[in-house]
């Protein structure tokens, strides 16, 4: 009860503090009761859902989910969740996800902004990240999901060039890219290009050619079922 009243005092809230209290815990499916418990007296899951209920409690427009499913098994991840799905839906609040889980993005986000080293590499709506052509560095994280419907033989693509750990290049993807060209995307800022559909992707290599490096689309059934 004391975390979830602390959001009100910060932001000035006027108010019943119990009443908004109660109806914080009610909204993440929690008893009232549970303002009366102390922490070490809560599961992770239970944990995580007073964490969402104390960032909801003062009614933002923008919640920053940063691995909000991280240290929680399969089947908490899960029900963690649908009830940010649920709580976006009713509140009609904006969400930030930030995960490294592929399935997760597909089965919540909008639109998908896929960083290495602190910078973009694309940015569009979920579907097409997921469709061909893909970034480089996005491909290799498609590449890392587990597949039940393909057979793979080769060996993951190794880096074309070593890399350089006393240079800090101009794409930031430069000596960990299988395809890299050369010199080229060390020296040179990568531009933005234009892939269709609304994604954009940062890189040096022409659209035309990232295709054909594509992987086949995995349904979003598989990678949903991958994280359930």
């Amino acid at each position: 009860g004391t975390i979830l009243a602390r959001p009100l005092e910060m932001f000035g809230e006027a108010g019943d503090t119990a009443a908004r209290v109660a109806t914080a815990l009610a909204d993440v499916r929690l008893d009232g009761a549970y303002a009366r418990r102390f922490p070490d007296e809560l599961s992770g899951g239970e944990r995580q859902r007073v964490a969402i209920a104390r960032a909801l409690i003062a009614d933002p427009q923008l919640l920053i989910c940063d691995e909000v499913l991280s240290a929680l098994d399969v089947s908490v991840q899960a029900n963690i969740l649908e009830l940010l799905a649920k709580l976006r839906a009713e509140r009609d609040v904006a969400m930030l996800f930030i995960s490294h889980d592929l399935a997760v993005v597909r089965s919540f986000a909008d639109r998908v902004g896929v960083l290495f080293g602190g910078e973009l590499m694309s940015v569009g709506p979920v579907e097409r990240i997921y469709a061909p052509p893909h970034h480089p560095y996005t491909l290799s994280l498609l590449e890392a999901v587990p597949r039940i419907d393909v057979v793979r033989e080769s060996k993951p693509r190794r880096p074309a060039v070593p890399r350089l750990p006393d240079v800090k290049p101009m794409c930031a993807y430069a000596g960990r890219c299988a395809f890299q060209l050369g010199q080229t995307c060390v020296d040179t800022d990568p531009p933005w290009r234009d892939a269709g559909g609304g994604l954009a992707i940062r890189c040096h290599i022409p659209v035309g050619e990232l295709v054909k490096h594509g992987v086949p689309e995995a349904s979003p059934t598989l990678l949903k079922e991958s994280f359930t």
